[in-house]
């Protein structure tokens, strides 16, 4: 058996490369950036002390006819590190490097990224001297995977000079605008000075001193540094700090509410270089009401590194980030309630969500946090001194259930709501207090059982209502309760709710689901709704008192609708219809 070697289609990887790896072929001048500041960090690793303090890195760009030039005064190449590290692919000069020192020191590591030039120019040059040799090079590489070298004989400082010229459809990647706006965009935060020059324009970008890394942080400072960057006003800002990721920054609070499901746009920042304008993989999914600028020193970027690898030290650099968010809102309830109010009116449903996963948080904003009740919109703090159970409902319900219960001044609380049923129960574990949905045993509390002499008479009544009502599929009783103005009442479980929608889709389906649907029907409890006449109203006190059949008849079946109206019940089997034939024969009889 004989071994084979692998071979590599060269324009189909750089294809692959535009298609599926990188995000837009502006990211060239990410990754010669990229390599620039890794040789200026390489340099300084292979210099002796005393030549340290005289060297300072540095990255010029020319843009000249056309012709992009990228120099930096890095660590250089050798003639073999020429033929290893630019020829081969995913071979790099830190493949050996430690991951510790990758994450320290190295925004690189693939060895793939100056092939993201191949997506803008159909040649690269690249013009080197190592610091470590007095050779100077020119390597010319094409896309169809041929290159030469030579030596270099005009002379050349230490370092690597890169020269592209643009492809037909890529010159507007080489406009100095462009280019000055994609610098700034990738390297605006580098430790090294960029200088770019077109002839008639000049542009310097001086590392900033951020305002999150001073020794006192301004905080009108901050909030004047975000609305540079992110053209916003922001409500708040917090600097942010992980041990374990190396990373600082600061999250600006969106002054008006977002979804969850919102996707904001960050600054993600590795070693000073911008990654990705995503800030899904280092942030909390719960922090999507801020818009983060960060920069990170130890964590691992993907091969395209406009993302993190999903590794231990981002879980933990993700929970230390979210922390100081969490720390800043307890501090900044204690120090700044207007503030923080103001915050909890835009971002309820953010807090809410991060209460349901953080006890902390929970503990701290529980009694703050608002529930809808039959008593208003309540605090936590207000609903556990009322005394009462935690009665809850979903939203259908309560709004079916609202009216007796707010008559009765009992509390029933909607948790329809996102996160109000997960914050209920440990609201409820943690003050122990009962917590129970809303179900018929507390109806019968609430709908008092007749005398048994009132029960006797009305036999007749609860006979004619039944017979009446008997189309309707619903059982019927009578009860009294307030308020004595509501005649009727009608409630409805989950299970005979969702029997009857089974119902209704037989009946209008065709014949294909009519077999799935009866199988699904014959799994479900089949219960009725109950529709409780109000012996207190002074409506079913006369009907209790008529002997004409027919009337009462009409009457209970007008009572029926009514109810399923002011319930904003889904009316079907034709109700409205029976109703308004019901109504004519009352008025006949008028006449």
């Amino acid at each position: 058996m004989s071994d084979h070697r692998f071979k590599v289609n060269l324009s189909g990887m750089i294809e692959i490369l535009s298609d599926h790896l990188y995000s837009s072929p502006e990211v060239y001048i990410r990754e010669l950036l990229q390599n620039a500041v890794d040789a200026i960090v390489a340099r300084k690793k292979v210099m002796e002390p005393s030549e340290d303090s005289d060297y300072e890195g540095n990255i010029h760009v020319f843009l000249e006819n056309g012709t992009l030039r990228f120099i930096d005064n890095g660590v250089g190449l050798k003639e073999e590190e020429i033929h290893k590290f630019l020829s081969i692919i995913g071979e790099s000069s830190k493949k050996q490097l430690k991951e510790s020192d990758l994450r320290s020191d190295y925004i690189g590591k693939f060895g793939i990224g100056l092939l993201s030039c191949f997506m803008v120019s159909n040649e690269i040059t690249v013009i080197t001297k190592s610091v470590l040799s007095d050779d100077a090079f020119i390597w010319v590489g094409k896309p169809d995977g041929t290159y030469t070298l030579e030596t270099y004989e005009e002379g050349h400082d230490a370092g690597t000079e890169i020269i592209l010229s643009p492809k037909e459809d890529s010159q507007y990647y080489f406009k100095y605008e462009t280019v000055r706006d994609l610098l700034m965009h990738y390297g605006l935060i580098l430790p090294y000075p960029i200088y770019l020059s077109d002839g008639n324009n000049k542009a310097k970008l001086t590392p900033p001193v951020l305002p999150w890394d001073k020794e006192n942080v301004d905080k009108n400072e901050l909030m004047q540094y975000g609305l540079i960057m992110f053209g916003t006003a922001f409500l708040d800002a917090v600097v942010l700090k992980s041990e374990t990721g190396a990373a600082t920054g600061v999250a600006y609070i969106l002054p008006y509410s977002v979804q969850a499901s919102s996707q904001q746009t960050h600054l993600i920042y590795l070693k000073n270089m911008l990654l990705t304008e995503k800030g899904e993989d280092i942030l909390p999914q719960w922090a999507f009401f801020t818009r983060c600028i960060i920069n990170a020193q130890n964590l691992r970027p993907t091969a395209s590194r406009e993302s993190f690898y999903n590794d231990e030290i981002l879980e933990k650099t993700r929970e230390e980030l979210g922390k100081c968010i969490i720390n800043h809102l307890i501090k900044l309830s204690w120090e700044n309630s207007v503030l923080f109010n103001n915050f909890l009116e835009i971002h309820d449903i953010a807090l809410r969500g991060i209460a349901c996963s953080d006890d902390e948080i929970f503990d701290t904003f529980i009694d703050k946090l608002y529930f809808h009740t039959t008593k208003g919109y309540l605090t936590g703090e207000q609903i556990r001194n009322s005394g009462e159970n935690l009665v809850y409902a979903d939203t259908t319900e309560f709004k079916h259930l609202s009216q007796i219960f707010m008559s009765q001044n009992r509390l029933l609380i909607n948790i329809g709501y996102i996160y109000s049923m997960e914050l209920l129960e440990k609201f409820a574990e943690k003050y122990e207090l009962t917590l129970e949905k809303v179900d018929s045993d507390i109806l019968e509390e609430m709908l008092v059982d007749l005398s048994p002499g009132d029960a006797e008479y009305s036999v007749n009544f609860l006979s004619v209502a039944e017979k009446a009502l008997a189309s309707f599929n619903v059982d019927v009783d009578i009860k009294q309760f307030i308020p004595a103005d509501l005649p009727a009442f009608y409630y409805i479980d989950k299970d005979a709710m969702m029997y009857q929608q089974v119902q209704d889709a037989m009946e209008q389906g065709d014949e294909l689901y009519f077999d799935i649907l009866s199988s699904f029907a014959s799994s479900i409890k089949k219960t009725k709704p109950v529709i409780y006449f109000n012996v207190n109203n002074p409506v079913i006190m006369s009907l209790l008192n008529c002997e004409d059949e027919k009337l009462v008849s009409d009457i209970v079946t007008v009572l029926y609708v009514q109810t399923l109206l002011i319930g904003g019940f889904h009316l079907h089997n034709n109700e409205l219809g029976v109703m308004n034939i019901k109504l004519l024969s009352l008025f006949d009889r008028c006449l």
